[in-house]
């Protein structure tokens, strides 16, 4: 599979668990939001893994599952720290790689993105 080792998993526990999946769903902000900026939001981000299950109702019908591995594990408050206070890591501002999470014009595309 061409998908990296995490997407397998979640992809391959979700269908096990009846949901259908599909992999690197792209979005971006509109072109028609206040805050859009050409430079800044033209390149597309992915959801790397949706889960739509067709039996159940409410916050478990759909899955949504960013999956991101760093060497060390995940320090939470490392990037809230990072985001919090605009540093670099890794050659781009800490915001950029929680987008969804941390600007307003990409949650609502997010949010576009994923079926109610």
């Amino acid at each position: 599979m061409k998908e990296d080792i995490l997407e397998q998993m979640v992809d391959e526990y979700l269908q096990h668990k009846g949901y259908f999946t599909r992999h690197n769903i792209k979005f971006r902000p509109a072109g028609d939001h206040a805050e859009y900026n050409t430079r800044q939001d033209a390149v597309h981000s992915d959801i790397d893994v949706i889960g739509i299950h067709p039996r159940l109702d409410g916050v478990r019908r759909v899955m949504v599952v960013s999956c991101k591995s760093w060497q060390g594990g995940f320090r939470p408050e490392y990037w809230i720290d990072a985001i919090a206070n605009n540093k670099v890591v890794s050659g781009r501002e800490a915001w950029r790689g929680f987008r969804e999470l941390t600007r307003e014009k990409w949650a609502a595309a997010f949010m576009a993105t994923v079926p109610s």
